[in-house]
């Protein structure tokens, strides 16, 4: 049942599986030559392996000869330090790392394909996976604090292809496009989805506005992923006949001026909420819904439920196959059968998701609950604000108080009055930041998402030099 890139090379051999570039490999093809990597990676005897990989054939390969192999994957995102990536490594007690780009790393075992090829190939019996084999492990983005180690079993993966399959309306015939880093768990689900649904992949190494859009006419690309950033700079460019049928949207930043202007140019934006715990979405609202507009991030997938908790902050809850059980080098907080996300939000009466913060961030103030992601909302809807993150501040009356950290669009300058009224246009009082900073560029984590802690840091220190 999870042996599913040997199905798709039995059932339909000839089908292109991946294309990246002007390469183009079969299932069958795919398969032979992730079978003929396996042998020999077995020589190297670990059970877990890092992979420092970029979006490439190559890597392509990597990944499923490593499953073929009965090997955990490690993934490694390669935007971290040395440092970073050896502490990661060492909470899950990796020492062998297989790269298909370069990479220094005192204290491991690196192995580029060309060394792994001038192995001798060794021959194996590998068990075929069962569901709660783990297939792959991933660390969490680390916006609050330290990075967790979170492993991914084959029915994980499963079960969240077939719930993304059924509600984004892609099958076999359909042609996926892949533009998220491999590493990261949204580029990682669309290899996963489509060699479970047998339908082709087409891989981006290096994101090009026209050349994306020469690849979607080309190969007449149905369904692609991104965060908002590249869907804002593919909309900057002009927009070819095309036969998108969905356009997932997930991370930071999918604001209702970006899916209003999508859909105002005929794209089929679909807006979504997932974590890396819950392998890629685990919600979403299409284009066709009337809510899309509305702030939602849509309806929970058929195959999860969500909930929330009233009594802690309003903290979602999610349970169902997608969803991860335990942590590698950390507790799980799990209540019935729910994980606790660590968001916060609130259910409407039809069941549609808000999102309000992580809880970690809320702020206190005399006794009112804010949200800094909807101060930044507010902030980011702004003409002349390019990007926003509120941090905290002790005060003495109020306990805590927001303070805005704003970059502007280059070449223009903020006037905090204009700003200020811009924001009361939209917020309560008591949500109103209590200073306002403009900064050079709010600090991003490796996956695009504001990093509370860094930014938090900096305004820190930035106060304590004027003391």
């Amino acid at each position: 049942m999870y042996e599913w890139l040997k199905v798709q090379a039995e059932q339909q051999p000839d089908k292109t599986a991946v294309v990246y570039e002007d390469q183009h490999l079969s299932f069958k093809s795919l398969y032979k030559e992730a079978l003929k990597l396996s042998r020999h990676l077995k020589r190297l005897d670990r059970n877990r392996l890092g992979l420092y990989i970029g979006n490439t054939l190559e890597a392509v390969v990597l990944v499923h000869a490593s499953m073929i192999a009965g090997i955990e994957i490690v993934l490694i995102n390669t935007r971290l330090t040395a440092r970073e990536i050896t502490v990661q490594l060492g909470d899950i007690d990796v020492d062998t790392v297989i790269t298909t780009k370069p990479l220094e790393l005192e204290g491991h075992r690196l192995y580029d394909l060309t060394d792994l090829y001038e192995l001798e190939p060794l021959s194996y019996n590998v068990d075929p996976p069962t569901g709660g084999t783990t297939l792959s492990i991933m660390f969490t983005s680390g916006t609050t604090g330290r990075a967790k180690a979170v492993p991914q079993s084959y029915r994980n993966h499963f079960t969240s292809a077939k719930g993304c399959e059924q509600r984004f309306g892609y099958g076999h015939a359909s042609i996926w496009m892949n533009v998220n880093p491999i590493y990261h768990i949204s580029g990682f689900s669309i290899l996963m989805r489509s060699v479970i649904a047998g339908c082709p992949m087409v891989l981006v190494g290096k994101f090009d506005e026209a050349r994306i859009w020469q690849k979607v006419v080309e190969y007449g690309v149905t369904h692609t992923s991104m965060v908002p950033i590249m869907l804002k700079r593919l909309m900057a460019h002009p927009i070819p006949d095309h036969n998108l049928e969905g356009v997932l949207l997930g991370g930071a930043g999918v604001t209702r001026e970006v899916l209003k202007e999508a859909l105002s140019k005929g794209l089929p934006v679909y807006n979504s909420f997932g974590m890396t715990e819950t392998c890629s979405q685990i919600v979403s609202i299409g284009p066709g819904d009337p809510k899309i507009l509305e702030g939602t991030a849509g309806r929970a997938l058929d195959n999860v439920e969500v909930a929330i908790d009233h009594a802690n902050d309003g903290e979602i809850l999610v349970k169902g196959g997608p969803v991860i059980g335990h942590y590698l080098n950390a507790d799980i907080e799990i209540t019935e059968k729910f994980f606790r996300t660590g968001d916060m939000g609130y259910l409407d009466e039809e069941g549609y998701l808000y999102i309000l913060d992580r809880r970690k961030d809320l702020i206190i103030s005399g006794g009112e609950n804010i949200y800094p992601k909807e101060i930044e909302d507010a902030a980011n809807a702004y003409e002349k604000v390019a990007n926003s993150a509120v941090v905290k501040r002790q005060d003495d009356e109020w306990g805590e108080v927001p303070v805005l950290m704003i970059e502007a669009v280059p070449g223009e300058t903020i006037d905090e009055r204009t700003l200020i009224l811009h924001l009361k246009a939209r917020l309560a009082r008591y949500k109103l930041p209590k200073d306002i900073k403009v900064v050079e560029n709010i600090i991003m984590t490796s996956t695009g998402k504001v990093s509370r802690g860094q930014n938090q840091q900096f305004y820190d220190q930035s106060e304590s030099r004027k003391q």
